[in-house]
């Protein structure tokens, strides 16, 4: 994410809140604040924790992202939550339909004016699952075996049929 400095500052001077304040809200040492400030860059969690010292929402002081075709994923271990900052639309469809749905586990952060978003999820919610790789010869014996599980349903349907016929003609 990126921080709007001069927005965040003039909420300081607005609020009356100084560095050595800030670093007293959030644990972030006036090193590290520093740092934000010259590069503007944070993570989600620190930009929360800034907008929570100045009173406002995170979308007040964030910026769009420099790079509007990146995906993120980020999340600290052992937390419950990951935040994820999203730009493909499909993606960001079905994490606002997400939202919608199931708003105590997914929360919207930020809506970016370039239309991404920023979204918090339950880690559980993400899975990294490779494509199998498969040889020639394993995937012909896949098809092989797919082609014989097909063939002895279609005889079990047929006998359960025949099975289901008879069963009625002796109930009546």
């Amino acid at each position: 994410m990126r921080l709007n400095v001069n927005r965040y500052k003039e909420l300081m001077e607005l609020k009356g809140i100084g560095k050595e304040d800030i670093e007293r809200q959030t644990g972030l040492t006036l090193y590290t604040l520093d740092w934000i400030f010259e590069n503007k860059c944070l993570e989600t969690s620190t930009l929360e924790r800034l907008a929570v010292a100045v009173g406002c929402e995170t979308n007040a002081i964030a910026l769009p992202d420099r790079y509007p075709n990146e995906n993120v994923i980020d999340w600290i271990k052992d937390s419950e939550t990951a935040t994820l900052s999203l730009t493909q639309g499909r993606t960001i469809t079905r994490v606002m339909k997400l939202a919608e749905s199931r708003p105590e586990e997914c929360r919207i952060i930020a809506k970016n004016k370039d239309g991404s978003i920023c979204a918090k999820v339950p880690i559980g919610w993400i899975k990294i699952s490779p494509v199998r790789k498969a040889s020639e010869e394993q995937r012909e014996g896949a098809r092989r075996r797919m082609k014989e599980l097909r063939e002895r349903n279609v005889c079990n349907v047929e006998n359960a049929v025949s099975c289901f016929g008879e069963m009625k003609l002796k109930s009546i």
